[in-house]
């Protein structure tokens, strides 16, 4: 978990130019940006991607068969 520090000292927000954003700074080394006028943030299309990434494993329509059984392997 990361730890942020908030000023209120960002530049205008893209979205709907009020100013000023807030900006948090983290000590891992990066800062986001958030709006209280409009609720953008900096961060939302990494969100949106880590939302949309369920982890479900597809499977084909037809499996592969498993090679043929042969001699086995000596180490």
């Amino acid at each position: 978990m990361f730890d942020a520090e908030g000023h209120e000292d960002g530049p205008a927000c893209p979205a709907c130019g009020a100013a000023p954003t807030w900006r948090f700074v983290y000590a891992e080394g990066f800062e986001e940006l958030e709006c209280r006028a409009c609720g953008w943030r900096s961060d939302e299309e990494a969100l949106h991607d880590l939302r949309r990434a369920t982890g479900e494993v597809l499977e084909r329509e037809h499996g592969d068969t498993a090679p043929p059984l042969g001699r086995p392997l000596r180490a």
